[in-house]
């Protein structure tokens, strides 16, 4: 059965559609003609002729690829049936043959229909490309492909459509809802200057933005090419069952045809032997298992998708569920990358304001998180109205020690210990993890910052725990002070501080022999750490997704969804093993019925047929 199993992810085109409806319309009337034999006063050689035109009706596509495969030595679950129905027929068991066929045929439809329901959350995932644009030519709006724009056009976003490429509001404001990209169900408020994702949809205000990426390089392009890589990139488990089907049936063909000729050589009657034949055959049908194995890890992928991870191909699945280990970076990673200030300190005869003046004025012209934290605490403490702008001259930022400037005359130095040490300022008290603020020399105040953790993280680490995480790590390259900060507020195995990249390389790789490792990192500095890892996990936000090197694409940038996505993959790797140990096992009770002679043919079909539903049924559960 598993020829009609379409796992691509496409929609189906008009013409497949109606194939379909054929199908169906021809499979209902081979039913009824099949039903309709039953009725006593027809002669048995109008039957036979129902018989045979119920089969070809309902399974003519069957035979026609089980024959061809026949002569192309390509031995598949077609080849199998359509052997077990002319055998069938030519030894004059019509009926037999009959319900091969239509039992196989239903067995078809349930499964396709099983695969397209698993099909849903991958399909509403790709279906986030929106198709047109509107394009602004100076006073005139036009419609057009979205395949046309260019870097730096302008167009307009009106409510309700979908923002057609990643761009920036020139103009207007509005809510966006960005639940299609990274799962977050509340409306972000867009404005001015704000960037925009390809895929998410404006709710309200009319929008005029510029074109920050061509429609192939935007975020909800790659996200579907993702999707689409993800379906071809199989496991082991999924390559082992095609392989194994591949070997599996001409291994049952052969001993179908001894069971066949042996029995009647020694004197036993042939035909006999040749309906046992048959049902050995038809029994030995790898369908549960080629059906359910690739449904099941397709049915994760999808149910994983709906957490806001996106996993690029089902090979992954088995890596992260069978995690022991996490490691993260930190920065942008376990926290926000924005700094807020812990604690501020004031030497001589100087005032609050006066240090953040000095502060704001040397940060409010550089991109450091500092500046951020700054601006904050003044917004904090109503100070904006009582600071005076004043202009800074000879402005110089200090790569990995600080800023100084000349402010109404003064020399004005703000950074950390080796700052103070290359201008020979001397203190007492230098410690690594503040930054200090020197005027003319002498120290007068300094400040020692603390990140801001994502939301929940510490009932990440609880949850981690949960899903079988006996171990959770920090990666980082930022100083131990800081480090040890969030290590301690999220109650971490390990922490490894003030790594440089390679260094990042060899404590993963030192990891990976301690058991399966999971590593979480912003996606650009973490790559080679991400490539490394067992399992990568590169976060959403602001990466390209497509170029990463890791093996998920966390568009949510919820970290919660990786024990969500641990467990699902848990649960599919379960299922798989359930569903082959149950294939198996029945596979192996009705074999030996059919080839012990207690087992008709038909019986043998719906056996098959039942363990593929039950198993179907059983991979589809993941949702």
């Amino acid at each position: 059965m598993s020829h009609n199993c379409n796992c691509n992810g496409n929609h189906h085109g008009e013409e497949e559609e109606k194939h379909e409806k054929l199908e169906k319309i021809l499979y209902i009337i081979s039913v009824i003609i099949f039903a309709i034999t039953f009725i006593p006063q027809i002669p048995e050689n109008i039957k036979i002729g129902m018989y045979i035109v119920s089969i070809i009706l309902a399974g003519y596509e069957i035979l026609f690829e089980g024959i061809k495969n026949i002569f192309k030595l390509n031995f598949e679950e077609d080849t199998l049936m359509a052997i077990a129905v002319v055998a069938a027929c030519v030894i004059g068991e019509f009926t037999e043959g009959a319900l091969v066929i239509l039992l196989f045929k239903l067995g078809e439809f349930i499964e396709h229909r099983a695969v397209e329901k698993s099909n849903d959350s991958i399909k509403q995932i790709a279906d986030i490309k929106a198709k047109n644009a509107n394009l602004l030519k100076e006073n005139d709006v036009e419609v057009v492909d979205v395949n046309v724009l260019k870097v730096g056009d302008n167009i307009l976003i009106k409510p309700g459509e979908m923002v057609p490429v990643d761009c920036k509001v020139i103009s207007g404001k509005s809510e966006i809802d960005t639940s299609n990209i990274t799962g977050e169900s509340i409306p972000v408020v867009v404005s001015d200057d704000m960037e925009l994702l390809s895929g998410t949809i404006n709710l309200n205000g009319s929008l005029k933005c510029i074109v920050q990426k061509e429609y192939k390089d935007s975020t909800a392009s790659q996200i579907v090419d993702l999707v689409y890589e993800a379906q071809n990139n199989k496991g082991k488990t999924e390559e082992f069952i095609t392989k194994f089907s591949k070997i599996y049936t001409p291994i049952v063909i052969v001993l179908a045809i001894l069971i066949t000729v042996v029995p009647p050589i020694i004197g036993l009657e042939f035909k006999e032997w040749l309906m046992r034949a048959l049902v050995f055959l038809v029994a030995s049908c790898p369908c549960s298992i080629v059906i359910s194995i690739p449904l099941a890890l397709y049915t994760g992928l999808g149910a994983i998708s709906k957490k806001g991870m996106l996993i690029k191909g089902t090979k992954h699945i088995e890596d992260l569920s069978k995690a022991k280990i996490i490691a993260f970076d930190k920065t942008g990673t376990l926290t926000t990358g924005k700094m807020e200030i812990n604690e501020l300190n004031i030497y001589g005869n100087h005032e609050e304001k006066d240090i953040l003046e000095y502060i704001y004025l040397l940060e409010k012209n550089s991109a450091h998180p500092i500046a951020s934290a700054i601006n904050k605490k003044i917004e904090d403490g109503n100070l904006k109205n009582v600071i005076t702008e004043k202009e800074v001259k000879e402005y110089k930022e200090i790569a990995g020690c600080g800023l100084c400037g000349n402010i109404d005359g003064k020399i004005v130095l703000f950074g950390n210990k080796k700052l103070l040490e290359q201008n020979n300022i001397k203190f007492d008290d230098l410690k690594e993890g503040r930054n200090y603020l020197t005027v003319d020399g002498e120290v007068i105040g300094d400040i020692s910052l603390k990140e801001e953790t994502r939301e929940n993280t510490q009932e990440l680490m609880r949850k981690l725990n949960k899903v079988g995480i006996e171990k959770t790590v920090i990666l980082t390259g930022d100083n131990l002070k800081n480090a040890k900060i969030v290590a301690d507020k999220l109650n971490v195995t390990d922490l490894y501080a003030g790594l440089l990249p390679q260094e990042k390389l060899e404590k993963i790789n030192l990891l990976k022999k301690q058991g399966r490792t999971l590593f979480v990192g912003d996606g650009i500095n973490d790559s080679p750490v991400l490539a490394a890892s067992d399992f990568g996990i590169s976060m959403g936000e602001g990466t390209e997704i497509a170029s990463n090197t890791a093996d998920s694409i966390l568009i949510s940038n919820n970290l919660e969804a990786i024990p969500e996505s641990i467990n699902i993959g848990k649960k599919t790797v379960r299922i798989m093993k359930e569903n082959i140990i149950f294939s198996l096992a029945m596979k192996l009770i009705v074999l030996t019925a059919g080839v012990l002679g207690v087992a008709p043919v038909w019986l043998a079909v719906f056996a098959d047929v039942g363990v593929t539903i039950i198993t179907v049924i059983n991979a589809i559960r993941i949702r």
